[in-house]
């Protein structure tokens, strides 16, 4: 199963990422939805857009 989140440190800020692109891995490109400073807040963020990924 590919991942199409991901949430990574950018300078001070946590930036989820979502996978542009049906194609292959290679094909993909990786879009910022944007970012926080709040660790904690980005990852509530990211579970909610993991947890509707399937609907």
């Amino acid at each position: 199963m590919h991942n199409r989140f991901k949430l990574s440190p950018k300078g001070k800020a946590w930036h989820i990422m979502a996978r542009k692109g049906a194609g292959a891995a290679t094909e993909a490109a990786w879009v910022s939805l944007g970012g926080c400073p709040c660790q904690i807040t980005a990852m509530r963020v990211y579970l909610a857009l993991k947890a509707r990924e399937g609907r």
